[in-house]
């Protein structure tokens, strides 16, 4: 059931979710989130470091958080890698703050990252 404000929300909140879309599905979102959002929106997902893709973003995701997590079973640690592996897109730093210029706020800019290096803490104002 759509839900249907009649005002703009002041601040939207997205985190660890975006990056289950495709990059245009992203800008999508954030298309859609901008024109319902008053003020700003902040997003904590995962990011690519600088000039690294997707695979060795990947492999970088298992050499640091698998010796990490050793409170996990193998096949808990399985079903993360699965996970990872065939449903998280992460992008850069760059593609984060483009997006949200394509999508029409008008300052965008990554104000956290965490210590490993694996998710960005990002502001979008209108």
């Amino acid at each position: 059931m759509l839900i249907k404000r009649p005002e703009p929300t002041d601040v939207a909140w997205c985190s660890l979710s975006l990056h289950h879309l495709s990059t245009d599905g992203k800008r999508q979102l954030l298309t859609a989130i901008c024109g319902t959002t008053h003020d700003f929106l902040m997003i904590y997902e995962p990011t690519l470091a600088e000039g690294e893709d997707r695979e060795a973003f990947l492999e970088r995701f298992r050499r640091v958080n698998r010796p990490a997590w050793p409170f996990l079973t193998s096949e808990e640690w399985d079903q993360v890698d699965q996970h990872v592996t065939t449903c998280d897109f992460p992008e850069t730093d760059a593609t984060w703050c483009a997006l949200g210029r394509d999508a029409g706020f008008s300052q965008v800019r990554q104000i956290y990252l965490d210590p490993t290096g694996f998710y960005g803490l990002y502001r979008y104002d209108r």
